[in-house]
């Protein structure tokens, strides 16, 4: 089976995807061993989530998903760790299938793709060099833009929340020149996931005829303000910091009118439906316990 990327944006009629997996991950991990907030959180709370439970919810994602005709794949199984976050070891930009380099604590999962990228024409991946740091979550594609979460060298030295790094938006922005790039700064912490945001998809995501944004999280109002007018005040919905401590921008769109939420995110669910957008909603209060939600179970590699 050969696999030809494409991705233009966050909203298209999905083809393809890679879902994580929540098999064999491990166990709960010490404390000293969580590289984001949430999870940190969890495990200090004593409520880090099973991997039966992670299993169950991931399931019901993939349901959806083929029932309404979208190829699922998954990554190789690897014993002890947790793969339930496809989205961040590899993204799509256009044709091309990048491969970047993610922080020491996740590069095993980096193997478990190999079985897919063989399926890919080596002409359409890139790997990225060396210090060139990204990951899925920081990188948001929305037709002529690309987005992206990005830390600068102080940030990202002193935090392990902080993904993506200026010389990674650097060189993407080089390798897709008919693109224009902007990045955006977050506030970033460690331990307390009501004080920063791991990736950008947990602060802002367009959908179909808007975006979902989490203001707080932003460390530049500009930022904000040129989001809002981007896509028209009226066609935004501003998170709460409650909501967005329940990754509430990180829900996942399968086509310009159909958009994956959690069941818990009720408040704009009712305002996804008023813009016609057919929601459909979905309980995965465990995966959320890890730092991710929709977005960051799902890599899309073909959308149509």
């Amino acid at each position: 089976m050969q696999i030809l990327p494409e991705i233009q944006n966050e909203y298209g009629r999905l083809d393809t995807v890679v879902v994580g997996l929540a098999a064999q991950m491990g166990g709960m991990p010490e404390l000293e061993e969580c590289y984001d907030a949430r999870s940190y959180e969890s495990v200090k709370l004593g409520v880090f989530p099973k991997e039966e439970a992670c299993s169950s919810q991931l399931e019901r994602l993939i349901a959806i998903l083929e029932e309404n005709g979208v190829k699922v794949l998954h990554p190789s199984l690897i014993h002890s760790l947790n793969q339930v976050f496809s989205r961040d070891i590899a993204f799509v930009i256009e044709d091309q299938y990048i491969i970047p380099n993610v922080i020491a604590d996740r590069a095993k999962e980096c193997d478990a793709m190999a079985e897919i990228e063989e399926a890919i024409p080596s002409c359409n991946i890139i790997m990225m060099p060396k210090d060139c740091f990204a990951e899925g979550g920081d990188v948001i594609v929305d037709n002529d833009h690309v987005f992206l979460g990005v830390s600068n060298d102080e940030t990202f030295d002193r935090y392990k929340t902080a993904r993506t790094n200026m010389m990674g938006m650097d060189y993407l922005a080089d390798e897709f020149p008919a693109k224009e790039f902007k990045g955006f700064e977050l506030h970033k912490d460690d331990h307390d996931p009501l004080k920063g945001s791991l990736h950008l998809d947990c602060a802002f995501q367009p959908i179909g005829g808007g975006a979902l944004i989490a203001p707080h999280l932003f460390k530049n109002e500009s930022d904000v303000q040129w989001l809002i007018e981007r896509y028209g005040a009226t066609n935004v919905y501003c998170c709460s910091p409650e909501e967005a401590y329940s990754l509430a921008t990180n829900v996942f769109s399968f086509s310009p009118k159909d958009i994956i939420v959690s069941a818990k995110c009720q408040a704009m669910q009712h305002w996804l439906k008023e813009r016609g957008l057919n929601v459909h909603s979905i309980v995965y209060d465990e995966i959320v316990k890890m730092g991710g939600l929709l977005r960051c179970t799902t890599m899309p590699i073909k959308r149509v």
